[in-house]
């Protein structure tokens, strides 16, 4: 048989939407794509790891074709998903980094175009960085980005996340739900990202190694879903095109780098990259493509061998298929794979850096080039740019050609503003936790990333002190930073955050002003101000400064939420209002429902306080206050039984809680059974000396 022909054979069989099983059923494709966050391609089995990581992963890649060579686009959360999903590059879609703009909607998502196609459709994201703010959410039917309301009382926003085996069951049961018809799934599971803390048994396994514990740990919790595939009534794992891959990789100290982000070496921008065609074709199973391929290559193979055609995504997308390299079809060598990162120009104010990488090398543009021979010097170690310039010339012209071919889409827009739509603006930064974006001089030279790194190291290195609660350490590193970079914006911004872990909030407030002067539309500094003023009494001041940010950025509901904090006592309705707008923009903001639900009590609104701190409680936020005053709304609505459980779960979360005993003494009193009433008074008696005299009193006049 003629190997051209054969191969050609085997495309079409690929692209033809289900092969025998799927036209006896008269059903296309179901699509799978997992994506994890963080993981390196080295620690994946298949791709080189021999530590036993991944065995799950690597049984999937027997069943499916491997890519040693695949590049994301962006070493970053969302701005990787934002191309994987559109199919075109960041420089392209607007989205690049933590200070982007939400997706725009000129932009048509993968999740759309199978919509629109027939299928059901649904995602779990285990990530508040993916939450529905930032427009992944258009086309998916269902959309699972709650989270635990206990998460957002007791961390960052942007440290919110759900573990793998939450996950990983959210998706298990919407499967049961929708594997009938064909399906569109995203599951993205988000451990491997730093903080790395894996449950047991896996965080004493990898006491050393905390990082590869998340990713078998991740890998464990993949081998229940693919389980369920296997055994499920409609064969789902024969019937699924699943892809597996990562949206960056984890430098983990290689090039001084301890994340991701500021650099585009070869450790945070090559992923896994696994396709596994339906029905799994033994002609396919297991080979390996070593040929360097990008994450936006992922859209145009879904739909290449779903059979899905003359969609108007495919006019959008920005490579092609990778269908043709899978089959052999193509043996010709591939385009150079492109990655970005603006992080050190939008946080920072230094240079951007770009990179173009074939088979063999790796080039960097930056203040001073790199360039890398892979095969070589996998490491990247030897820069050999100057010795071989005419490869560092070819890939830097190519790299323009890319930029020039594919520039952004606002500036292929005819008679397009410089500014993004009165509708975007107003979503822009609706995260504040990452709104932020350094000045810059037009035309100013920037400074290269690698000789700031010493700068950025100890920034990441003064942040993690005050999470670890060295607050004096912090501020010490803080003050060694100013000398060095008096006029970078984030330093004195961390300086007020320090101040804040110490209550200082007249020393917050001169930080959070100067990190304003350094940079005035620094929305974080901004809050942070209103924060410090707010907690000084200086309630006109901070709520003017939360109006203004909140004229100009609507979607912000972290400011929207601040400002109903400052209103609680003197503003009860204004703080409402502005709690109904919190609840709006994000309806899975637990503390949110905690104190409107906290206002209605005040006000003596038992029904409309039940149904906000039940809420609360529903979503994760179980905290002892919550459920005690939660237990006081059920008292006064005469919800007894109710009453007594929610004080009973909030003594089971503090037993030191004096006023849980006593409220639940008094629940009991009303149903007439005095012993345990006794009982609770006598132990809310010992817990708060305060209360007995008040017991006994109440007692006496029975």
């Amino acid at each position: 048989m003629d190997r051209l022909w054969f191969a050609g054979f085997i495309a079409l069989a690929l692209t033809c939407g289900g092969c025998k099983k799927h036209e006896a059923t008269g059903q296309q494709p179901n699509v799978l794509i997992i994506t994890v966050d963080t993981l390196r391609a080295d620690r994946v089995g298949v791709e080189g790891s021999r530590e036993n990581l991944t065995p799950n992963i690597d049984s999937l890649a027997k069943d499916g074709v491997v890519f040693t060579e695949a590049i994301s686009q962006v070493p970053l959360t969302f701005p990787s998903h934002a191309a994987i999903f559109t199919g075109t590059y960041p420089f392209h879609n607007g989205v690049q980094d933590f200070t982007a703009q939400p997706l725009s909607q000129r932009f048509r998502t993968l999740a759309e175009t199978f919509k629109a196609n027939g299928y059901a459709t649904g995602a779990v994201v285990s990530s508040f960085v993916l939450d529905r703010s930032w427009g992944l959410a258009r086309g998916f039917d269902s959309y699972d980005d709650a989270f635990s309301g206990e998460q957002f009382a007791q961390k960052d926003l942007g440290l919110v996340e759900r573990r793998a085996d939450a996950s990983v069951d959210h998706t298990i049961r919407w499967l049961e739900a929708h594997s009938a018809r064909p399906f569109f799934f995203w599951l993205h599971l988000y451990d491997p990202h730093s903080p790395y803390d894996p449950p047991e048994p896996f965080n004493t396994e990898y006491k050393r190694q905390p990082y590869d514990g998340e990713v078998a740990y991740t890998d464990s919790q993949l081998a229940r879903l693919f389980t369920w595939m296997k055994q499920s009534p409609h064969d789902v794992y024969n019937h699924t095109i699943i892809v597996f891959m990562s949206d960056h990789g984890e430098s983990l100290g290689e090039h001084g780098e301890k994340e991701h982000g500021f650099f585009v070496y070869d450790s945070t921008v090559r992923i896994p990259l696994i396709v596994k065609p339906a029905q799994g074709n033994s002609k396919l199973a297991g080979h390996v493509v070593s040929t360097a391929v990008e994450a936006i290559q992922v859209g145009p193979t879904v739909l290449n061998l779903a059979g899905i055609r003359k969609d108007p995504i495919e006019k959008q997308f920005q490579a092609s298929s990778l269908v043709p390299l899978m089959t052999g079809a193509n043996t010709a060598p591939g385009r150079p794979a492109y990655s970005e990162t603006v992080y050190p120009e939008n946080s920072f104010g230094w240079s951007p850096l770009r990179s173009m990488q074939t088979d063999k090398f790796q080039f960097i543009e930056a203040p001073r080039e790199e360039l890398y021979d892979l095969s070589e010097d996998p490491s990247e170690k030897t820069n050999i740019a100057a010795g071989d310039s005419t490869v560092a010339e070819r890939l830097r012209e190519q790299l323009n050609n890319r930029l020039a071919l594919y520039r952004s889409a606002e500036k292929q827009t005819a008679g397009s503003s410089s500014g993004a739509s009165p509708e975007i603006l107003e979503k822009l930064r609706s995260l504040g936790y990452v709104a932020y974006k350094a000045p810059t001089m037009p035309g100013a030279k920037l400074a290269d990333p690698k000789d700031k790194l010493p700068i950025f190291q100890e920034i990441l290195r003064a942040t993690d002190l005050m999470h670890l609660g060295k607050i004096a350490e912090a501020q010490s590193a803080l003050a060694g930073l100013e000398r060095k970079e008096p006029n970078l914006y984030l330093i004195p911004f961390l300086q007020g955050e320090a101040a804040e872990h110490q209550q200082k909030w007249g020393e917050a407030e001169k930080h959070f002003g100067k990190s304003l002067q350094l940079n005035p539309g620094f929305e974080q500094a901004t809050m942070g101000l209103a924060r410090a003023l707010g907690f000084q009494g200086k309630t006109e001041q901070a709520s003017g400064l939360l109006r203004s940010l909140l004229a100009t950025n609507q979607g912000n509901f972290r400011a929207w939420f601040l400002l109903a904090q400052i209103k609680a006592n003197n503003d009860p309705k204004g703080s409402r209002e502005a709690l109904d707008r919190v609840i709006d923009l994000q309806p899975n903001f637990a503390l949110a429902f905690r104190e409107r639900g906290m206002l209605s009590l005040q006000a003596q609104d038992y029904e409309g306080g039940a149904q906000d701190l039940s809420q609360a409680v529903r979503m994760g936020l179980t905290d002892p206050q919550t459920l005690n005053f939660l237990g006081i709304c059920y008292s006064r609505l005469g919800r007894l039984d109710d009453a007594i459980a929610s004080y009973q779960s909030a003594i089971a979360k503090d037993p030191k809680l004096a006023q849980g005993h006593l409220n639940l003494g008094f629940a009991y009193e009303r149903k007439d059974d005095l012993a345990h009433a006794k009982q609770e008074y006598k132990e809310a008696c010992r817990l708060d000396p305060r209360l007995c005299a008040p017991i006994a009193q109440h007692l006496r006049s029975r």
